[in-house]
């Protein structure tokens, strides 16, 4: 029997807080977040008041808020809190989707050289940040870059995002987006 949608979704939930938890204490906290903001910031070598910095702590803060806020948890999300509570945040269609938000600041960030695209040099950089093999990070990129032009449009790169959130294949390379390596 295959894996459904929402059992894909929850298995890739599940992983992303396995990423987040950094430091092994079975909850997801805003501090974790932190962390991995602070992996692009060390990554890419930005002052954190730079632009591109701001904007991906905003993104992350923002989707942090949205989690709480679906969780109805005080800060500190278990495991099965988070999980629903991304269901939640990432379906939320009454607002602005902060895991979308995520994407689009994420694909600034890799857009180093502002032509609006992501070449795979930018990518690669990318993903020696996240502490990604390089052989895997080239063989996500030809998987964002559908269009085979050997460039991630803004497009590309948010749909991936999407697809992890609600797509039904687990190894979705939209995960890279939020930092699942």
């Amino acid at each position: 029997m295959g894996i459904t949608p929402s059992e894909a979704i929850t298995a890739r939930f599940n992983q992303l807080f396995d990423v987040l938890d950094t430091d092994g204490d079975k909850h997801a906290t805003w501090v974790d977040y932190q962390r991995l903001v602070d992996r692009y910031i060390t990554g890419y070598a930005l002052d954190p008041t730079e632009p591109k910095a701001h904007a991906i702590e905003t993104a992350y803060r923002s989707l942090w808020e949205q989690l709480v806020r679906h969780s109805g948890a005080p800060g500190r999300l278990e495991r099965q809190e988070f999980i629903a509570a991304m269901h939640a945040a990432s379906e939320d269609r009454s607002r602005f989707n902060a895991a979308e938000a995520v994407a689009e600041a994420v694909f600034d960030l890799l857009d180093e050289d502002g032509d609006g695209r992501i070449s795979l040099d930018e990518f690669l950089v990318y993903a020696a940040a996240l502490g990604a093999a390089e052989q895997d990070a080239r063989a996500r990129f030809a998987n964002v870059d559908t269009d085979g032009d050997v460039h991630i449009s803004r497009e590309e790169f948010v749909l991936s995002a999407r697809e992890y959130l609600f797509g039904e294949a687990t190894d979705s390379p939209g995960g890279f987006v939020f930092g699942v390596v």
